[in-house]
């Protein structure tokens, strides 16, 4: 059948909500390619419109209901086989099925919200979920395959089916998928935040949401504070510090009593639920005993000074690789370029 693939001009619209009563959540996404009568299904068929990257949140009929948890897509969609038995009143009186086609697509990297996001917790901002789903409506030409139905009689609910988009505005309405949105950021950035009046590192710019940090000397300014603060930290302490991030896939290496150890700093100016890696840092951290150290909150006012910050410590940091999800690519150039700007 055909999709209407109203968000494929936009590459923030990540997100999707599996809706199902499966023990196994996050190991795949997993649907039959026809209906229980043996017709296409949009919400079967938009298992085939997930891309390697993507993030899938998980609605859990079972326990809940709600948003339990997410993974990310780690593979193409491609066919498979299953045997399932519908839950509606037709799927009851057919039965199991026998093997039979569905659309697969690979999940990896399943965490569980440290808040969950329950149908009670949904109901209580219904006419926000409810005022975004219009104004969708009336920018989107054809099906939305909106995650959530409303009624007059009823209270808000999840939608009948197994799979949904779940539209990026919607994420971002609710601070329980921080974690989620930072997770899914293509590229470094930093959202402005607003500092308390009583600050006296107060910003003036109010926050901007997602996207590249506005100045790059501001970056520069906070990594820097960061670093500072940690060295400062160990230097107090009696240990002996070098600063080696500019040669080394870590930040800072300590000794003391003849004992080394290396640290990983990540600095950030708003609340950080994720955090950006290299290559080199993963790598690193799997073969070194390395601790990570993250100090967010970091005021910043316009004359690039730093203060404040939260400390959290991990001492004893070692990076799951299903865990961590692609927000860039290095990508070999191929043969066949012309030499100059393009033709004519």
């Amino acid at each position: 059948m055909s999709v209407n693939k109203w968000w494929s001009h936009d590459p923030n619209e990540r997100y999707w909500l599996e809706i199902t009563n499966r023990e196994d959540i996050g190991v795949n996404l997993l649907a039959p390619q026809l209906n229980d009568r043996g017709e296409e299904y949009w919400s079967y068929a938009l298992v085939r419109e997930v891309r390697p990257g993507d993030l899938v949140l998980h609605w859990d009929k079972n326990h809940g209901p709600g948003v339990v948890g997410y993974s990310h897509v780690r593979g193409e969609a491609f066919a498979s086989t299953i045997t399932w038995q519908s839950r509606g009143t037709y799927g009851r009186q057919r039965g199991t099925s026998g093997p039979e086609p569905a659309w697969q697509a690979p999940l990896g990297g399943y965490r569980r919200l440290k808040r969950p996001v329950t149908q009670a917790r949904l109901r209580e901002i219904e006419p926000r979920i409810h005022a975004l789903r219009d104004r969708l409506t009336d920018s989107v030409a054809g099906p939305l395959y909106f995650p959530f139905v409303f009624s007059s009689t009823r209270p808000l609910r999840a939608a009948q089916g197994y799979l949904t988009k779940l539209p990026r505005s919607l994420v971002e309405t609710l601070p329980e998928l921080l974690e989620l949105r930072q997770t899914a950021i293509s590229e470094p950035s930093e959202p402005e935040v607003l500092i308390p009046h009583s600050s006296p590192t107060r910003k003036t710019r109010g926050p901007s949401g997602y996207g590249r940090q506005h100045d790059a000397k501001q970056r520069k300014a906070v990594e820097r504070y960061a670093m500072d603060l940690v060295l400062n930290h160990y230097s107090s302490r009696g240990y002996q510090i070098e600063d080696v991030g500019d040669h080394s896939p870590w930040d800072i290496t300590v000794r003391r009593d003849g004992t080394e150890s290396h640290i990983e700093v990540k600095g950030s100016t708003t609340s950080r639920e994720a955090i950006d890696l290299t290559e080199g840092e993963v790598r690193h951290a799997e073969g070194v005993p390395t601790c990570l150290i993250v100090i967010d909150q970091i005021e910043v006012d316009d004359d690039l000074r730093c203060g404040g910050g939260r400390w959290r410590t991990w001492a004893d940091w070692l990076p799951k690789r299903e865990e961590l999800v692609a927000t860039a690519y290095r990508y070999p150039l191929p043969d066949g370029s012309h030499a100059g700007s393009p033709p004519a």
